[in-house]
């Protein structure tokens, strides 16, 4: 699908994946334009897309040739808090669009971005994690995304919109706000080394994940826009297992100050842990992606670009 040089519109375009896909697409010649709640960018509409009249008013205006859709509450904590606010910024708002674009713009494409929070890794025990393995249920926020898929492929059944979905693993980079693996770290060790802290305590870091640089993940994106199937569902991931006990351990090395004052708990024993992973096989083979970026150093990015926070 050639859509090069024309209109693409980012729901979420402020937020940290949106701002790296919203480069992504003006370095390959789309005429880019976003959604959020508050701008003053005058390429960004601020609008609130849970309010159905309104977005059905940015997309009659507008009529995009392709929608990435990247809104939502994207937490499994914060979803157990605000259950509510959970299914309909991550249902209601998808179906919004859907309708919006079956209503003025039916030949729109449309990519929904979902999580790998979504799989059931309590019952799959394969290292390889493919689009197939079972869903989960143990959250507000993957029950969320999964009736969101549901709906989405329910419309697009029955009205023959064109849509891809993605399950993405974890995407890292400059820009992402705490309350993520790698970046509540950096943030802790910057916190140290510039007073601001005396020490801290680590949690449990005995896990295996796959991570990818954001712009990697924004690449992926664009390509399945491009070359996506509709109605597929495709992993978006490095394909490579991570020891979060690893990453964080490079970070802390990194800091002398945070080696001296804090106390990394030790491995776990050889072979006690899954090496969970994304089976990104479908997206290689319909898009020809290829991951680029070394995540050990987008890692040391993110921590300086806490520093310089505090420069």
């Amino acid at each position: 699908m050639a859509l090069q040089g024309k209109k693409a519109l980012i729901i979420g375009i402020c937020g940290f994946a949106g701002s790296a896909l919203r480069k992504e697409l003006t370095a390959s010649g789309y005429d880019v334009y976003g959604v959020d709640i508050f701008s003053t960018d005058d390429r960004v509409i601020p609008a609130d897309m849970l309010d159905k009249h309104t977005c059905e008013t940015v997309i009659s205006e507008m009529i995009p040739d392709i929608i990435f859709n990247l809104a939502g509450q994207a937490s499994p904590i914060i979803s157990w808090k605000d259950i509510d606010l959970t299914m309909k910024l991550n249902v209601n708002l998808s179906v919004n669009v859907a309708e919006a674009v079956r209503k003025f713009c039916p030949e729109t494409r449309m990519v929904f971005i979902g999580s790998a929070n979504q799989y059931d890794l309590r019952v799959w025990k394969d290292e390889l994690i493919a689009e197939d393995a079972p869903v989960s249920d143990d959250s507000p926020y993957s029950v969320s995304k999964n009736t969101q898929e549901a709906l989405l492929k329910l419309l697009k059944d029955r009205y023959g919109l064109d849509m891809v979905f993605t399950r993405s693993f974890n995407h890292i980079g400059p820009g992402q706000k705490p309350g993520f693996v790698i970046t509540d770290y950096a943030k802790r060790i910057a916190d140290l080394e510039t007073g601001r802290i005396e020490t801290f305590e680590y949690g449990n870091l005995d896990s295996c994940r796959d991570f990818s640089d954001v712009r990697d993940v924004a690449r992926a994106y664009r390509l399945l826009g491009e070359q996506g199937k509709s109605g597929r569902i495709y992993n978006v991931g490095s394909g490579k297992s991570f020891y979060i006990r690893d990453l964080v351990g490079h970070l802390i090395s990194l800091s002398k100050d945070t080696t001296e004052k804090t106390t990394l708990p030790p491995k776990a024993p050889e072979g006690s842990l899954i090496p969970y992973r994304a089976d990104i096989s479908s997206l290689k083979e319909d898009t020809g992606f290829e991951p680029q970026y070394d995540v050990y150093e987008t890692i040391e990015s993110v921590l300086e670009a806490y520093r310089s926070n505090y420069a």
